[in-house]
């Protein structure tokens, strides 16, 4: 034992010869920080960002490699559907147990549950479905109480859940603009199917409480149909509206993400009146004027809305009619599907930028539009791929730069892109 610590002793004066520490003659030797690394270096964090999407196609961890925010803080994705996750608030701050899709660390993957405290919240699916077991609100309460931030903010979500509140804030910006600018269709609220006695003017669609995508809503030709409707509706006592049917050459949508406007013509394809049975062929069209105000205006109900779309009819009187406002959970079409998120992605990064590192909020750009080869005629389903579903099922509805965190890989494709159209 003498020897091999005479031997240990030897070994150690070399290393002293050859530039190491030395030993103080105090006696005792500095302690070396962990890993060998520098521990006055700041430890950089890592952000989680929850993508609500149950879509398994997106591949959102994808979309995010690579990307930091402004401080160099790395991020973590992890995706999953809104029936897969669990919210618990203690004290203000809000804990996800979910069984995600995918997560960027690769560590986890559904049935197997993992547990976030989430920086940053991107939802792209309706919180709630039109049966019972697809609503998920108590989730998005959840969220709420812990503050979180997201896009959309949860405050504009939560309130473009009903139909009537969402229609009330379109209300308010025809009443401020004139029909002529902001042509909102008419509609009636029915609080109960006993408030049912005066009909709206024949024919008219009945939509019935919160139902999306084509479902809960029926067309009414005449007085007896109505008044066999609202029997049906006293089964559950549920809510509904009423608007004239409008014979329409053909349907339109304003979408809008972040800085980027595209605007859609639907030409109805199939038999029946609802586009998402009937089929439609989707064709990007320009952005003009009107149809620019219209999205600029929505933009800023709720406190402020990034991800949305208006859907309105282009009557054979002539006239266009504006029917509703879709928010967050917009789909998009397929043929610009990585484009448009990498979109939201870049919108998202900026938002934390300012969030977590006093960046300054972006400046409002210039509209940005490109158009797009459009969809080779069909059913719709081969144009939009949709963002509506509240669980792994996908249903149809009709730039990066360096400071927002784009990836070298994004970055190479543009690269490559220009060079081609060179």
């Amino acid at each position: 034992d003498k020897r091999m610590l005479k031997g240990l002793g030897k070994k150690d004066n070399k290393k002293d010869k050859k530039g190491k520490a030395q030993p103080s003659k105090g006696g005792s030797s500095p302690s070396a920080s962990p890993s060998g690394s520098d521990a006055s270096l700041p430890v950089r964090k890592v952000r989680q960002i929850v993508v609500m999407d149950g879509n398994p196609q997106h591949d959102w961890c994808a979309l995010f490699d690579g990307c930091k925010l402004a401080d160099g803080s790395g991020l973590r994705i992890v995706q999953a559907a809104w029936n897969k996750v669990a919210v618990t608030v203690y004290d203000g701050k809000a804990l996800m147990s979910l069984a995600p899709i995918r997560e960027s660390e690769g560590k986890v993957k559904e049935p197997y549950t993992v547990t976030v405290t989430p920086d940053f919240i991107l939802i792209r699916n309706q919180v709630r479905g039109p049966r019972p077991d697809g609503d998920f609100r108590n989730v998005l309460w959840g969220l709420m109480a812990g503050h979180v931030p997201a896009a959309n903010s949860l405050e504009s979500i939560y309130m473009c859940l009903e139909r009537p509140i969402m229609f009330a804030a379109l209300k308010g910006i025809e009443r401020r603009l004139g029909h002529d600018a902001f042509p909102l269709i008419s509609q009636n609220y029915y609080g109960n199917p006993d408030n049912m006695v005066i009909s709206p003017d024949l024919p008219a669609i009945v939509k019935v409480s919160h139902a999306h995508a084509g479902m809960g809503k029926s067309i009414v030709h005449e007085q007896g149909t109505w008044r066999d409707l609202s029997t049906i509706l006293a089964l559950h006592n549920d809510h509904c509206t009423a608007e004239p049917f409008i014979t329409a050459e053909y349907g339109i949508r304003v979408q809008k993400t972040g800085p980027t406007y595209r605007v859609m013509k639907k030409v109805y394809t199939g038999s029946g009146w609802k586009s998402q049975f009937g089929g439609a062929d989707l064709q990007e069209i320009p952005l003009t004027d009107t149809y620019k105000r219209w999205a600029d205006e929505c933009a800023q109900l709720f406190g402020g809305m990034d991800i949305f779309a208006i859907d309105a009819l282009h009557g054979l009187d002539g006239k266009d009619y504006i029917i509703e406002l879709n928010d967050t959970a917009i789909g998009i079409l397929a043929s610009v599907w990585e484009e448009d998120s990498r979109t939201i992605r870049d919108m998202v990064i900026g938002k934390m930028d300012v969030i977590y590192c006093n960046a300054q909020p972006q400046q409002p750009q210039q509209p940005q539009q490109q158009q797009q080869p459009q969809a080779a005629g069909g059913d719709a389903d081969a144009a939009v791929v949709g963002e509506t579903d509240t669980t792994t099922t996908t249903t149809t509805s009709p730039e990066s730069t360096d400071k927002s965190g784009a990836s070298d890989k994004d970055k190479e494709k543009s690269s490559s892109k220009s060079k081609k159209g060179k």
